[in-house]
Protein backbone atom coordinates (compact mmCIF):
# COMPACT_ATOMS: atom_id res chain seq x y z
CA UNK A 1 0.00 0.00 0.00
CA UNK A 2 1.63 3.31 -0.98
CA UNK A 3 2.27 5.85 1.94
CA UNK A 4 -0.11 8.80 1.31
CA UNK A 5 2.10 12.43 1.61
CA UNK A 6 -0.54 15.79 1.45
CA UNK A 7 -0.21 18.26 -0.35
CA UNK A 8 0.36 21.25 0.56
CA UNK A 9 2.11 23.56 -1.91
CA UNK A 10 -0.44 25.19 -5.07
CA UNK A 11 1.28 25.36 -8.37
CA UNK A 12 -0.46 27.54 -10.54
CA UNK A 13 -0.83 29.17 -14.14
CA UNK A 14 -3.03 30.01 -16.92
CA UNK A 15 -3.62 28.48 -20.47
CA UNK A 16 -5.56 29.92 -23.30
CA UNK A 17 -8.52 28.35 -24.16
CA UNK A 18 -7.18 26.19 -27.29
CA UNK A 19 -4.22 25.38 -24.47
CA UNK A 20 -6.63 24.11 -22.20
CA UNK A 21 -9.01 22.11 -24.04
CA UNK A 22 -5.59 20.57 -25.57
CA UNK A 23 -4.65 19.48 -22.08
CA UNK A 24 -7.95 17.90 -21.46
CA UNK A 25 -8.20 15.82 -24.29
CA UNK A 26 -4.27 14.99 -24.27
CA UNK A 27 -5.37 14.19 -20.14
CA UNK A 28 -8.11 12.28 -21.38
CA UNK A 29 -6.25 10.19 -23.79
CA UNK A 30 -3.65 9.41 -21.20
CA UNK A 31 -6.13 7.50 -18.84
CA UNK A 32 -4.84 9.90 -16.39
CA UNK A 33 -7.34 10.71 -13.67
CA UNK A 34 -7.50 14.82 -13.71
CA UNK A 35 -6.12 16.97 -15.53
CA UNK A 36 -4.65 17.64 -11.88
CA UNK A 37 -2.80 14.35 -12.16
CA UNK A 38 -2.04 14.36 -15.46
CA UNK A 39 -0.14 18.06 -14.94
CA UNK A 40 1.84 16.74 -11.94
CA UNK A 41 3.09 13.63 -13.22
CA UNK A 42 4.15 15.56 -16.57
CA UNK A 43 6.55 18.14 -14.86
CA UNK A 44 7.40 15.66 -12.32
CA UNK A 45 8.65 12.89 -15.44
CA UNK A 46 10.63 16.00 -16.82
CA UNK A 47 8.45 15.65 -19.53
CA UNK A 48 7.75 19.18 -19.95
CA UNK A 49 11.35 19.68 -20.21
CA UNK A 50 11.60 17.50 -23.05
CA UNK A 51 12.61 18.80 -26.40
CA UNK A 52 9.85 19.42 -28.85
CA UNK A 53 10.61 18.11 -32.47
CA UNK A 54 10.26 20.77 -34.89
CA UNK A 55 6.42 20.75 -35.97
CA UNK A 56 5.69 19.93 -40.07
CA UNK A 57 2.91 21.96 -41.40
CA UNK A 58 1.27 18.94 -41.76
CA UNK A 59 1.38 18.02 -37.93
CA UNK A 60 0.51 22.16 -37.41
CA UNK A 61 -2.41 22.28 -39.42
CA UNK A 62 -3.44 18.70 -37.72
CA UNK A 63 -3.16 20.50 -34.31
CA UNK A 64 -5.13 23.58 -35.27
CA UNK A 65 -8.19 21.28 -36.89
CA UNK A 66 -8.14 19.29 -33.90
CA UNK A 67 -8.37 22.44 -31.75
CA UNK A 68 -11.44 23.48 -33.68
CA UNK A 69 -12.64 19.81 -33.55
CA UNK A 70 -12.67 19.78 -29.81
CA UNK A 71 -14.21 23.43 -29.24
CA UNK A 72 -16.86 22.60 -31.94
CA UNK A 73 -17.71 19.11 -29.51
CA UNK A 74 -18.00 21.44 -26.78
CA UNK A 75 -20.31 23.85 -27.91
CA UNK A 76 -22.15 21.00 -29.11
CA UNK A 77 -22.27 19.95 -25.57
CA UNK A 78 -23.44 23.31 -24.63
CA UNK A 79 -26.03 23.69 -26.75
CA UNK A 80 -27.52 20.14 -26.02
CA UNK A 81 -27.22 20.56 -22.24
CA UNK A 82 -29.21 24.07 -22.39
CA UNK A 83 -31.45 22.27 -24.48
CA UNK A 84 -32.29 19.69 -22.16
CA UNK A 85 -32.98 22.02 -19.94
CA UNK A 86 -35.27 24.37 -21.74
CA UNK A 87 -37.18 20.98 -22.75
CA UNK A 88 -37.76 19.85 -18.85
CA UNK A 89 -38.41 23.39 -17.16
Amino acid sequence: MPVYRPRTRLVNFRLSDDEYLTLKDTCARSGARSVSDYARAAVLSGAALAPAAPASPCSERWERLETVVNQLESRVIQLMEKELVSSHG
